[in-house]
């Protein structure tokens, strides 16, 4: 089983082959470019390292979010296309579950954030014991207030991954001694986490949709779309009293 991993969700971006639960390629970029002009060459870089070629896929996988909506929509969009000229299969994964399986301890609640900005953060939790990774929560965006609160259920150490483990770890450390976080170069979102993720699904059984029906998964409106509909309420709140 070959998997082809792809993650552009957040200021990182990178690319990774699965070949029967083994990671044999990765490439990965952390530079500031926009993903539009790196995602391809790191895909590129990846198959050939592998030497795998777009046809020998048996599925693809994509960080589909949350996380940035142009960096999730470039990824998304990239898998597709390369999806659809031999109609091969695709995981979309979710990018807080993919760094779960990028944390390498053992025995602890696995905690990915990414920073929401104003306070907040995308979450879920994971708990790993014995090698295993079982999903807790669903994802979600949290203030740093809620989230500590959750955390407060569980006993066993917790390790913050993911790219808003600085602001995340400065709040949560200050609520509790169990708060933990990786290094900084295991922090940030990879595709080997999720290739490995979509690994996981597909010894669940879980069927992997086609290209057409992959779609990008957003927990909360764009900002624009928050401006527009602030602008409309305002409009119609003119309205009613002229």
């Amino acid at each position: 089983m070959i998997i082809i991993g792809v993650e552009s969700s957040a200021v990182a971006a990178s690319a990774a082959v699965l070949k029967d639960g083994v990671i044999v390629s990765e490439c990965y970029l952390n530079a500031g470019l926009t993903h539009s002009q790196t995602l391809m060459t790191l895909i590129d870089g990846a198959l050939r390292n592998a030497d795998i070629a777009v046809k020998d896929a048996d599925a693809f996988a994509v960080a589909h979010g949350p996380g940035s909506f142009t960096g999730v929509r470039i990824g998304v969009s990239a898998v597709k296309g390369l999806c659809f000229p031999y109609d091969t299969p695709c995981f979309g994964v979710s990018t807080l579950e993919a760094m779960a399986y990028c944390a390498d301890a053992e025995d602890c609640v696995i905690c990915p954030v990414m920073d929401a900005r104003c306070q907040q953060v995308y979450t879920a939790l994971f708990r790993k014991k014995n090698g295993e990774i079982r999903r807790l929560t669903e994802d979600e965006p949290l203030r740093l207030e809620e989230l500590a609160e959750r955390l407060n259920a569980y006993e066993a150490p917790v390790m913050l991954i993911g790219d808003g483990t600085a602001v995340a770890f400065t709040f949560l450390s200050q609520k509790s001694d169990r708060i933990r976080r990786f290094s900084e170069i295991y922090r940030f979102q990879r595709a080997s986490g999720v290739a490995m993720a979509a690994w996981n699904m597909y010894n669940k059984g879980i069927t992997p949709c086609g290209g057409a029906e992959l779609q990008p998964v957003y927990l909360r409106p764009s900002q624009a779309e928050r401006e527009l509909k602030k602008k409309n309420a305002e409009k119609e709140e003119k309205e009613r009293t002229t």
